[in-house]
């Protein structure tokens, strides 16, 4: 088994600033069968979707992992342990390396605040309409 890459040019990023392009990526999980004497790729699974401008942002690239590894999860009676490993390594050196449990617990703690600004503004806002 093994990762085919496939990517699209965008003409404008996800996420940043605008007038920058932007390349979105797939990864699918394949493996390698002989169709009437010729090696052919059969689709396992289609793994997750990205784009460059999304790598580029932690909370983002968490979102990405957390997505790879629900799929991989899914699949486990079908790929083995050793199998995973591999695809994981290819995942890392396109992707970057899932964060840590101590990254994560900061990336918790950014979101929580950022809610809580959030409801504050939004509870500003229709205090303001109701008046």
């Amino acid at each position: 088994m093994c990762i085919r890459w496939l990517s699209r040019e965008r003409l404008t990023p996800a996420f940043g600033p605008l007038g920058k392009r932007d390349a979105h990526w797939r990864a699918i999980l394949v493996e390698a069968v002989q169709v009437r004497g010729k090696t052919k790729q059969r689709h396992i699974s289609y793994l997750v979707g990205f784009t460059e401008s999304a790598l580029a942002i932690p909370q983002q690239q968490r979102f990405i992992w957390d997505h790879i590894r629900q799929r991989l999860d899914r699949l486990r009676k079908r790929i083995s342990r050793e199998d995973r490993r591999r695809i994981e390594a290819a995942l890392i050196e396109k992707i970057g390396k899932p964060p840590t449990k101590a990254q994560r617990a900061e990336l918790d703690r950014a979101r929580k605040r950022w809610l809580g600004k959030l409801a504050k503004s939004r509870a500003k806002v229709v205090a303001r309409v109701a008046s």
